[in-house]
């Protein structure tokens, strides 16, 4: 009866590793599933930072101007409102506020770890 019981726990230890390392992941894909986001909130993998900064910042030609930042890296800015994030490891973050302008560029001596 023993040796059924270490068996079936064995199988079943299998069948999980199985399980999990069969799933397909493309980590360095640049498509968006919103299903699988999270919403960082208080403490959830935010870096604060003296300023805030974007590099790669679109607006329309509306007036005012709707502006978004476009970078995408392991935290948001520090202004961020609205931070975004995969699930993935390390996370992929990006702040979707909109305002009426455009951050400075990221200084290259600063730590761009929300631009990489």
């Amino acid at each position: 009866m023993e040796m059924k019981k270490l068996v079936l726990v064995k199988v079943a230890l299998l069948f999980l590793f199985i399980c999990f390392t069969a799933s397909n992941v493309d980590a360095r894909s640049r498509s968006i599933n919103p299903g699988s986001f999270i919403i960082a909130g208080d403490n959830y993998n935010l870096k604060s930072t003296t300023s805030a900064c974007c590099d790669a910042c679109a607006c329309t030609k509306s007036i005012p101007p709707i502006c978004h930042c476009h970078d995408f890296g392991e935290t948001c800015h520090s202004a961020c409102n609205l931070c975004i994030c995969t699930a993935s490891y390390p996370p992929q973050c990006r702040c979707l506020d909109q305002t009426t302008f455009c951050y400075d560029k990221c200084d290259s001596s600063e730590d761009k770890a929300h631009s990489e």
